[in-house]
């Protein structure tokens, strides 16, 4: 019999929170064709039931679960429900995020509150119930989903960025502390990516859209925007065991830099 391979996820049992749209829903796609058993969740049931159709026609066991990640009781109970599913959970995707345009002196104390609710708090409600479950079988994977805007910052979406930033410095806080325990955290800090809520967004706040899709196109060093498989992929790599001797790492997906800022700087 052959050797399994380093990056083969198959037969782990995976959350993905987001996972009816986007990065999310390419993740849990992504990770079911590799054999994985996908668990996905977000505030919209009938956003997540073509996926977790697919995801049976795949051949593989998960469910959809309506919840809304900032509740602490509805993020106890999917990590529950997830153990008496299907056995177990090995690897966490905390992935849900949301966020709006608008400079920061127009942001209210709602908006902002509900930016960080979801980026931030969802993020550490998922670490803290599947990281009780992964401390007491002594393994698993946690990967959070941050942003480039949580590297640079964003004039834009400065809630978004400074939520995003906590979870770059959360993974690697529980990384270190989780490290030798048997469970370890990491994250990926995506650039421009193609996902259909983030083109609406540009279509709606700009009337000169196509024009701003191609100037951030040409501030990418390979000259276009990401594809959301090429987020899932380096998930897949960060849940298996080639990734075994990384914790508290973040891995930038954003294209690389932009020839300018590469010339400037040499």
């Amino acid at each position: 019999m052959p050797t399994p391979s380093a990056f083969s996820v198959e037969g782990k049992v995976v959350v993905v929170t987001g996972g009816g749209v986007g990065i999310g829903k390419s993740i849990a796609l992504e990770f079911a064709r590799a054999g994985a058993d996908v668990v996905i969740c977000s505030r919209k049931l009938e956003n997540l039931e073509p996926v977790a159709a697919e995801i049976k026609r795949l051949g593989r066991r998960g469910f959809p679960l309506a919840i809304d990640v900032r509740q602490e009781e509805q993020v106890k109970d999917l990590v529950a429900r997830t153990v008496a599913d299907l056995g177990r959970l090995d690897v966490m995707i905390n992935n849900a995020g949301a966020s709006f345009r608008s400079k920061f002196e127009d942001i209210s104390v709602n908006g902002w509150n509900a930016v960080v609710g979801i980026n931030l708090n969802g993020v550490y409600l998922g670490c803290k119930w599947a990281g009780r479950h992964m401390l007491e079988r002594g393994s698993g994977v946690i990967i959070n989903v941050s942003s480039i805007a949580g590297v640079y910052g964003s004039s834009m979406m400065s809630h978004y960025g400074a939520a995003k930033a906590a979870v770059i410095n959360l993974t690697r806080a529980l990384g270190t502390a989780w490290g030798r325990r048997g469970v370890r955290v990491n994250c990926i800090a995506p650039g421009p990516v193609e996902t259909e809520g983030y083109l609406e967004v540009l279509h709606r706040t700009n009337p000169n859209a196509d024009q701003v899709y191609k100037g951030i196109a040409s501030r990418v060093a390979l000259g276009r925007w990401g594809r959301v498989e090429e987020i899932a992929h380096p998930c897949i790599f960060l849940a298996s065991d080639a990734s075994a001797f990384m914790t508290g790492t973040t891995i930038i997906v954003d294209g690389g830099p932009s020839p300018r800022e590469t010339d400037e700087t040499a």
